[in-house]
């Protein structure tokens, strides 16, 4: 799917999110240079959340997800949604630390699954409809806002 240049940024960043989901869940294959056990894996999502995920929901939140409610009703719910999948993401990652060693593969395994959930619909189907139905001119706003946080 080719991303209008106003939504690329917040794209690219998927892919790491995608590979950290994938790492997370049952059966993922092992990774060079990557965490291999449970209690690693729990270490490299808190690191993730913090260095990587909470600054890309920031991002999201205060891009696309300010415009999208203005171009439609189904955008504006499904930006609801994804924030709260963002809330609900960041509170399963947190309480990691409180897992048990026997309910730490499944809880990893949870949040990989929702957080490739999460973005594969963000890419399939939220970003895709907005850079559909946004207007040219809101969508150049969108990169100046988007370029305007990242370039801090």
């Amino acid at each position: 799917m080719r991303r209008h240049e106003s939504i690329v940024p917040i794209s690219r960043q998927h892919h790491r999110g995608l590979l950290t989901a994938r790492l997370l869940q049952h059966g993922a294959p092992p990774y060079k240079g990557m965490p291999a056990t449970p209690e690693a894996k729990r270490d490299y999502a808190l690191n993730f959340l913090q260095q990587h995920l909470l600054p890309h929901f920031r991002l999201e939140e205060e891009t696309v997800f300010k415009l999208a409610p203005e171009v439609s009703e189904e955008l504006a719910q499904q930006t609801k949604h994804l924030q709260e999948q963002h809330q609900h993401l960041e509170n399963l990652i947190v309480a990691l630390p409180d897992a048990t060693s026997v309910d730490l593969p499944d809880k990893l395994h949870k949040i990989g699954k929702l957080l490739e959930q999460h973005i594969r619909h963000e890419e399939r189907v939220f970003f895709e409809q907005l850079q559909q139905e946004l207007p040219d001119e809101k969508l150049k706003v969108l990169q100046q806002l988007v370029l305007q946080h990242l370039n801090g």
